[in-house]
């Protein structure tokens, strides 16, 4: 690594952060990557990271959905992995002719938003495969079960809100500040969801509302109470998983907002001198007239703002520690002020 560093040129003592995919070997703290680097006097003070949307699809597992994952995995599997069942189940719904999708999407572990996809078509198509599992003498007294009916359409739902925090987590020139605003955004979301639930509001869980016209107002209300359970602890997961970032959003929040910053939320590594920055923030804070600069965007906002050396510095390191790949933190580093010292920031995602 360090003989890559040389041929590349990269200056070690600008580094700001290291973000890995949280694996032992990367973020162990003796023979760990991280452990190594910080045992290694050439490294400076850095941020560590866990990549964001990997930590996601990690938090989003602990959404305890085994009684539905497994029959509809195999259900979905004995379909599509065989031609002539394929067929004949596509024949099926032409036959119906309900205006029902096409087809049955493959759920596959690599592509993180396919499982969305594929209960909520499967739950579409409830009884067109519980008439093909039928024909085939396949038992799964499931897709019977109305509680069991109920679990696949909060399934449906819960997926689809991951689903949507993982699509505002990607994209070129993705920011930590816009990463981390969308993550603590759906935690609020989460509790919004759980209250509502308890609440027997189902407002944002339409799949489960017209699968809840089925059932008794008992049952309804024995679910309910296990669908908040298992919203809150998926809330906790979140707010475990994410804990680091929520002690370090004073520093991440002043990159698009540093006219509300306290003046000394910049703190080692991304500047050398915090008495200094303290300075420059409330200089900053002073000068009106790149107020209206700000709004025209965050980048524009750094290209200009040129005469305060601790403060560019900290922009530019929290722009680096953006856990986005490394060509578009590049490209936007470049973007921001082809004249600042390049911050080096080591996107290791396998």
């Amino acid at each position: 690594m360090m003989a890559a560093f040389a041929k590349a040129n990269l200056p070690i003592p600008k580094l700001t952060a290291i973000a890995t995919d949280g694996a032992p070997a990367m973020i162990g703290s003796v023979n760990g990557l991280v452990g190594l680097c910080k045992a290694d006097q050439t490294f400076p003070d850095f941020w560590n990271f866990h990549c964001i949307i990997h930590r996601e699809q990690l938090v989003s597992k602990s959404l305890n959905l085994n009684n539905v994952m497994k029959p509809v995995m195999e259900i979905v599997n004995y379909i599509r992995t065989h031609a002539l069942n394929h067929r004949q189940f596509r024949n099926l719904i032409a036959e119906l002719d309900q205006g029902l999708p096409g087809d049955l999407p493959l759920h596959c572990t690599v592509r993180w938003l396919s499982k969305s996809k594929v209960f909520s078509r499967f739950f579409e198509l409830l009884d067109a495969v519980k008439l093909f599992m039928e024909e085939k003498d396949k038992d799964y007294p499931e897709l019977s079960d109305l509680e069991w009916i109920m679990d696949l359409a909060f399934s449906v739902d819960m997926l689809c809100h991951l689903d949507r925090l993982n699509l505002t987590l990607q994209g070129k020139l993705k920011m930590l500040p816009d990463l981390v605003q969308s993550v603590f955004a759906f935690v609020n979301k989460l509790k919004l969801f759980e209250a509502h639930i308890q609440k027997g509001d189902l407002t944002h869980f339409h799949t489960l509302l017209k699968a809840s016209e089925q059932v008794t107002s008992a049952a309804l209300k024995k679910k309910r109470d296990r669908y908040a359970t298992l919203v809150a602890n998926l809330h906790e997961s979140f707010v475990t998983r994410f804990c680091d970032l929520q002690l370090k959003r004073p520093q991440i929040t002043f990159l698009v907002d540093p006219f509300n910053a306290e003046t000394d939320c910049l703190k080692a590594p991304l500047v050398t001198d915090e008495a200094a920055a303290e300075l420059e923030m409330i200089d900053l804070c002073e000068e009106d007239q790149l107020k209206a600069v700000l709004r025209e965007g965050t980048v524009e906002f750094w290209k200009i703002k040129q005469n305060s050396p601790q403060l560019e510095w900290g922009s530019v390191g929290i722009f680096h520690a953006s856990l986005n790949h490394s060509l578009d933190v590049q490209s936007m580093f470049e973007s921001v002020q082809q004249s600042l010292p390049l911050l080096l920031s080591m996107d290791l995602l396998l």
